[in-house]
């Protein structure tokens, strides 16, 4: 990246001298150590002498008035260790890069700043490095324990499910917590967009897999008010910036990539009794059940029971809640593997005036699950042209991406086989009967799959989505007068997703209905136009200003097209409404529109001093009359230290900053239209069409404003380690918040901005070069972080409660609310739970009760780890290079609130499944567990507590890539420029404390019954001509 950003800079020629002997001419080639390609515009003189000249588009250079005296020449490039060669008649020089040597430059809002002179918190990331080779559906997936501050959670394993991505933590309650996604400088469509017809439904889209992480050359992550301000309203959570490749100057050069690989999960999730286990603890709970309780009639009342009783119950619940049978129903309802298969081509090429990247792919994955997959294309052109005076530059980046995906069923739907496998499928159901027909003769396959065996029921269902996106960007700028550029901007993002569910009549979803068909089609069309005015200048040579003045445009339209069918005469023809009666139609839209005024100021003196000011004001449609405009500003400092006088000695240290930035952004409602009163059809009175409000007006809802400070350093000592450091805090306020109104509107609540909510934390990056100067070359890297999170006000100071969730003014947003669970008496065998009554005195009463009915509700705690982060590595040896990425979290919980109505009632469902963690359980007086005894119809079972509430650290390969580059000489010999071989994996390997769910788990810490994450294992070529 480097390199390419080098040849965006203007060459200084050298001057060729006269002089009298010229007998000699020098021919040579000068390529690049890292990737083989020609250095253009590299520097070849004659030591001693002003004889020289500079390397052409393919590399290339020739002396013709070398003088007969010299010896020597030097060859030198910006970004890379110069190098002195004898001469001869014909020089092949290649040349090695130096990091030290190049002042990085970052990608940032609205253009490029150097890292050096940067006084906000940013995070940049290579794509060449981070993404090259990983197996991933979205080029988020990988950046997992990259950058500290940014977090990267999943709700399901299946292709293209979408992601939670965080930046310091979470910071709105009914607006977005999702960063702006800026792509080549445009603000682009990103999260979740897949829809359904099915209430509940779990589908999902992730629509930055449109995006083929191939084509990313870098990415960078804005986190605070000073890098990320200008985006104003829709910064508040954060900016990640990505920059697509493109073309480099010199001969045309193809590159074709294929890989191939399979996948497993990532790790043995919530591990289940066999058949032989559970008839065994079946029996035992019945037995338990009788001697403690006695014998239940019709009507569930009680009769005292014998010890033969007792047993002869036991024995008959056992056959008939768990018969002697032992199947592998994992094996039937999933894949042995998942798979998947990946071709990308590529071309790119140029001048000094012209340049292209074209890319296509094809990428093919399938899931664990039978029915779940996603393949497509993926295509891009990024061209640019520049004037022959270099006062004009132009280019267009454009982007298809044509995508089907298939999903099964998650949550608790009798479609997901994950759910099924912890719910009512056990060990004990025969799956096969004596003839090799699937057997129906269980009583719960019949109860809950009447109509078809499961195995087959899942293959019937359909849930697709097919997604179209068109991305597209024009862009001009022209050097008005030395150092003041017009830029202009114009960008037109479309996507369309046609959504297809279908319930045959013969599976057990569509029997009732005859079959049910919904075809559900969404349009987003996205319109932005951005308009900068850019003056850079450089005065005696020490104050150095860069102003920056503009507007954007921001308009964007969803539509929607629902269509529902039921009565299907057979399933020949599950998309044709013509074949089926129609139930529901609907038909709507939806707008938004944003404005915006914005500028920067940044100055420095003598690369020491540096500040930097960012003001923008937006005007939204989504918000009330009263409040549509709002200023969003920043300001930041820093000093760079080494550069004074006093600290030239210090040797060993090469770079110090110290920064400071101070700003406020916001967030938007997700709503577009939460400040009008908006009305609803279908209230209908004596058969007569009628409408009614179905919103109460708020003309003062507005933005929520983030205010931010950020105290930092950077540094770089021995020439080998960088480190990075930043405090932050991040206080919300204006919080979005439904808050109750007076009944007498006729509504319970509106929107309003009420709460207030605050993140603090650190963050520390550490690279470090162990080895650089030698044949071996090996960086390491750790990113560190933690944020705390705290809600400081809602509305009347009132608790919002919500099922195990509870959100109270002083606590974390994501606090859990349950009993307080005190482990199993080592005597009886019974679960004790806390008390947590209130005294006379205003003291809590602390004292144990085995009836969880007495026991009051309590905050338990929250999922926030106290620490999480990344270790990466890179190593590379000749031809082998070898990368590692380990992301951790150390210090946080997890709430498994599934296992309490699952598989760890503990007897209360005998039907259910059972975990491992059964096999523990209390068996005799003196036992020491924290599994209790078992109890069929254990009437405490489903009372949930803090029991399941645990420990959360783990650790986890993210990421490894391993390729071999074959040597450049047996490869010249077949016109070949490179050929490289390659292994590359993802969630390899997972050290983890709480073994029964994934530990890259939802935000909130409770797990969902989504389908795992997967491993996955390829191994692929790549070739360039």
């Amino acid at each position: 990246m480097k390199r390419k950003l080098m040849l965006l800079m203007t060459c200084l020629m050298i001057g060729i001298g006269l002089v009298n002997a010229q007998i000699s001419k020098v021919t040579g080639n000068v390529t690049s150590e890292e990737d083989g390609l020609p250095v253009v515009g590299a520097s070849v003189l004659v030591k001693g002498t002003t004889v020289g000249t500079v390397t052409d588009i393919d590399g290339n250079f020739t002396l013709t008035n070398v003088p007969s005296s010299a010896g020597t020449l030097v060859i030198s490039f910006i970004g890379m260790q110069s190098q002195e060669v004898k001469i001869k008649s014909n020089v092949n020089v290649v040349l090695k890069s130096d990091a030290e040597q190049l002042d990085e430059v970052m990608v940032v809002a609205y253009g490029t700043a150097k890292k050096s002179s940067f006084t906000g918190a940013a995070a940049s990331v290579d794509g060449a490095k981070a993404l090259k080779d990983i197996p991933v559906t979205s080029f988020e997936q990988a950046l997992a324990g990259t950058t500290p501050g940014l977090t990267i959670n999943s709700n399901s394993g299946q292709p293209g499910a979408a992601l939670e991505i965080r930046v310091r933590g979470t910071g709105s309650m009914n607006a977005t917590n999702e960063p702006l996604y800026v792509v080549d400088g445009v603000p682009v469509v990103s999260g979740d967009v897949a829809i359904s017809a099915v209430s509940g439904d779990s589908k999902s889209f992730n629509i930055m897999s449109s995006i083929n992480p191939s084509d990313i050359e870098n990415i960078t992550v804005l986190k605070d008010a000073a890098a990320a301000s200008l985006y104003g309203s829709r910064a508040a959570n954060g900016v990640i910036l990505i920059t697509t490749k493109k073309g480099k100057a010199g001969k045309t050069r193809i590159n074709f990539k294929a890989n191939w690989g399979f996948s497993d999960w990532a790790m043995k999730n919530r591990e289940n009794v066999n058949g032989t286990q559970r008839r065994e603890l079946t029996y035992e709970g019945a037995y338990n059940e009788a001697v403690l309780y006695g014998i239940p009639d019709a009507d569930g009342n009680y009769t005292p029971a014998t010890e033969e009783q007792a047993k002869a119950y036991a024995q008959a619940a056992a056959d008939t809640y768990a018969p002697d049978y032992n199947e592998n129903w994992e094996s039937a309802l999933f894949r042995k593997h998942g798979s998947s298969q990946n071709y990308e081509f590529s071309a790119q090429g140029g001048d000094e005036r012209n340049s292209f990247f074209a890319s296509l792919a094809y990428k093919k994955d399938q899931g664990k699950a039978n029915n779940s997959k996603m393949d497509g294309f993926i295509g891009r052109i990024n061209a640019t042209h520049r004037s022959a005076d270099n006062k004009w530059q132009m280019g267009a980046n454009i982007s298809l991406a044509k995508q089907k995906s298939s999903v099964v069923s998650e949550g608790t739907a009798y479609a997901n086989p994950f759910f099924l496998l912890n719910h009512v499928i056990t060990p004990n159901i025969r799956i096969y009967d004596e003839e090799g027909n699937y057997d129906m003769s269980n009583p719960i396959i019949q109860a809950y799959f009447p109509s078809s065996h499961p195995i087959e029921d899942l293959q019937k269902d359909k849930n697709e989505s097919n997604v179209f996106r068109s991305l597209n960007n024009l862009w001009a700028s022209y050097e008005i007068l030395d150092g003041l550029t017009l830029k202009e901007n114009v960008s037109y993002d479309y996507v369309s997703n046609r959504s297809l569910t279908y319930w045959p009549l013969d599976s057990n979803n569509g029997s009732q209905m005859g079959g049910i068909g919904a075809n559900y089609i969404l349009n987003q069309n996205n319109i932005y136009s951005s308009t900068t005015l850019n003056y850079i200048k450089t005065f005696n040579q020490k104050h150095n200003l860069d102003v920056l003045v503009g507007w954007d445009v921001d308009d964007r339209r969803i539509e929607y097209v629902l269509a529902t069918q039921g009565g299907y005469p057979h399933n020949k023809l599950p998309e044709s409404v013509n074949a089926a009666t129609p139930m529901e139609g609907a038909a709507y839209y939806k707008q938004d529109h944003l404005l915006s005024l914005l500028s920067r100021v940044n100055y420095d003196y003598d690369n020491k001093y540096y500040i930097s000011g960012n003001f923008r004001r937006d005007g939204s449609s989504r918000l009330g009359a009263n409040n549509r405009w709002a200023n969003f500003w920043s300001v930041s400092a820093a000093w760079r230290m080494t550069q004074e006088e006093f600290l030239h000695d210090l040797t060993w240290l090469n770079d110090l900053k110290i920064r400071a930035s101070y700003g406020i952004n916001g967030t938007l409602p997700n709503s577009y239209y939460s400040h009008l009163s908006l009305y609803g059809y279908g209230y209908n009175y004596q058969d007569k069409p009628g409408s009614a409000p179905t919103s109460v007006p708020n003309p003062d809802l507005s933005w929520e404003k983030n205010k931010n400070l950020n105290i930092g350093f950077d540094a770089r000592l021995f020439d080998r380690l960088n480190i990075t450091f930043d405090y932050y805090t991040r206080r919300t306020s204006d919080l979005l918040q439904d808050v109750p109104t007076s009944m007498a509107v006729g509504f319970q609540t509106m929107l309003k901005n009420v709460g207030e909510m605050k993140n603090q934390g650190v963050e520390v990056d550490i690279n470090v070069d162990v080895f650089k100067h030698s044949q071996v070359r090996w960086n390491t890297g750790l990113a560190l972080s933690h944020n705390s999170n705290k809600v400081t006000k809602l509305y009347g100071g009132k608790d919002i409660i919500d099922g195990t969730s509870i959100i109270r003014e002083g606590e974390s947003y994501y606090s859990w609310w349950s009993r307080e669970w005190a482990g199993v008496d080592p005597q009886t065998g019974e679960e004790q739970w806390v008390l947590n009554t209130v005294n006379e005195d205003g003291s809590i009463n602390r004292e144990l009760t085995k009836d969880p009915t007495q026991a009051q509700r309590v905050i338990i705690g929250k999922p926030d780890p106290k620490l999480t982060g990344g270790w990466r590595n890179s190593v590379s040896w000749k031809g082998l290079e070898l990368s590692m990425l380990f992301n951790f979290s150390l210090g946080g919980k997890v709430f498994d609130t599934w296992r309490t109505s699952l598989t760890d009632t503990d007897g209360y469902q005998v039907w259910y499944n059972m975990s491992t963690e059964q096999l523990d359980r209390w068996q005799k007086p003196g036992d020491v567990t924290d599994v209790p005894r078992r109890i069929n119809n254990y009437k405490w079972g489903n009372y949930g507590s803090s029991r399941f509430m645990k420990d959360l650290n783990y650790l986890r390969l993210k990421s490894l890539s391993l390729s071999y580059s074959l040597p450049q000489k047996w490869i010249n010999k077949a016109q070949l420029n490179n050929v490289r071989v390659f292994i590359s994996g993802s969630n390899l390997l997972t050290w983890t404390s709480y073994k029964y769910a994934d530990p890259e788990m939802p935000v909130n810490g409770i797990p969902t019954m989504g389908l795992p994450n997967l491993k996955t294992v390829t191994f692929g070529i790549e070739l360039g001509i």
